[in-house]
């Protein structure tokens, strides 16, 4: 995760934000997760989501917590190795 964050700070100029859009098409600038990937892990639970939605309208804007989504990878990084498959 260490060298994710990195890989990040060195393309990034300036502070991660705290929120995040998902993406309309390919992957997450900052995760690397696709739009399905993120709205299925906040389904489960996994990351922190929000809508901002004006009373009355339908549609409204889908946030996800930058950390939250960082946090979840870390921890997840404890049972795979960097290649992505089970530490033996």
């Amino acid at each position: 995760m260490i060298t994710k964050l990195n890989d990040i700070m060195r393309d990034w100029d300036g502070p991660l934000p705290v929120w995040i859009r998902p993406p309309k098409v390919g992957l997450e600038f900052f995760t690397g997760l696709s739009r399905s990937k993120l709205y299925s892990l906040a389904e489960e639970g996994k990351i922190k989501t929000r809508s901002l939605r004006e009373p009355g309208q339908i549609r409204g804007t889908r946030l996800f917590l930058l950390k939250s989504i960082l946090d979840y990878i870390d921890s997840s990084a404890d049972s795979t190795d960097e290649v992505g498959g089970p530490q033996q």
